[in-house]
Parts: structure tokens; sequence; C-alpha cells
């Protein structure tokens, strides 16, 4: 595992290959490039949005083992390679505004991973590893073209926010929730039937 020295020196190679500055912040929100550490001098997040990274997903990345929250938005990414299973302490992953259109089974094998943003991408079905994500919380496919398997948000034991609004969606599995979900959106799509359910909290169609 990296020491706090050698993720520092991590960062510093990360930057030089930014067309951006990539600087320490205290505190990193959603508008805002740059890298957080902890106590340790550990980078515990890190946001390098609309960076032109043309696709590629820079190797130091995944050399940032204390990884907590990663943003990669709008980066013209078409996959997540399987390297983002040795990112085993992250939390939040957010790569809206993409090109995706599936997602590797690897995501499952993050132990930690409690929200999962993956709107305005390219997604036709919402992708069966998701059903394994033990930790997961809140998923966004807003934007999407999704279709179908939908089953498979249901099947991820732990989801609790769901946000599917403006797909393709005729039919949503409504029958098939068995526990209590918070927030299911899942406005602006085709629906067929709208039916109620007691256990989803608030559910906007």
């Amino acid at each position: 595992m990296p020491s706090p020295r050698k993720e520092t020196e991590i960062i510093e190679k990360l930057a030089q290959k930014m067309p951006r500055k990539l600087k320490q912040m205290a505190k990193i929100v959603w508008f805002s490039r740059g890298y957080q550490v902890n106590e340790h001098n550990q980078v515990t997040h890190l946001s390098i949005f609309n960076m032109d990274l043309s696709g590629q997903w820079p190797a130091e990345v995944f050399q940032l083992q204390h990884l907590e929250y990663l943003d990669i938005r709008d980066n013209a990414l078409a996959t997540i390679p399987d390297s983002i299973a040795s990112l085993q302490k992250l939390k939040c992953l957010d790569v809206r505004l993409n090109q995706l259109t599936s997602l590797p089974s690897v995501i499952s094998q993050l132990p930690q991973l409690e929200k999962l943003y993956l709107a305005q991408n390219q997604f036709n079905a919402v992708p069966g590893t998701i059903a394994q994500c033990s930790t997961l919380e809140l998923i966004d496919l807003t934007n999407n073209a999704i279709t179908q398997g939908c089953e498979h948000l249901l099947e991820a034991c732990t989801l609790k926010r769901i946000y599917l609004n403006n797909n393709q969606i005729k039919q949503f599995p409504f029958d098939q929730i068995t526990r209590p979900i918070e927030e299911l959106n899942i406005g602006e799509n085709p629906l067929e039937s709208q039916p109620a359910n007691k256990l989803v909290e608030k559910l906007f169609i």
C-alpha cells in the first residue's frame, strides 16, 4: 500500500498529465477540481472532471488506495476498467456525462461503494452487476436510454435512492418491491402502468 509520501508523488505525476491545474483543497465540492487529503496526508478525494482525458483513465488514479471519492465526469470515457477494483475504500464514484454503455463486474467487488452516479451516459439497460453491489445506497441513471433491467435495482438489497428519470422505460417491476425504498424517481419515461407501492416513501412518476 502506498505511503503518504508516495501518494503525494502519485498526485504530482497525475497533475502533470492534466491540462488544468490540480490543487489540494480543504473540501471537494461538485464544481471544484483538485484533491483532498486526510490527517495522515493520504489522498481521499479526487476530482478531475472535464479534464480532456479523451476516454483514457490515468493509471495514477488506481494507485490511490485510500481514495473514497472520485469525480471523473465529462471525459469521453467509454469504459470503466477492471482496475477500479483496486480502490477498495471507494464510497462514491461519479462518472456522469461520459459514453458508458456497461459496467465491469468488478464494481460489485468494491466493499464500501455507497453512491454511483451514471447519469448522461449511453446505457440501454440497467447493468446486471448492480444486483451484486452489497453496500450501494444511491444510484443515478438519469438521462440515459434505458428500456430494461430495472429488476436488478430491486435485487440490490441496500439501494435506498434510485433515479431513473428521462429514460425509455415502459414497464417497471413495481410488484417486485419488497423492501422500503426512500426515493424512486422514474419521471419522464413512457410508462404504460403506474401502480403505487406503499414501500416507496417518495415516488416520482
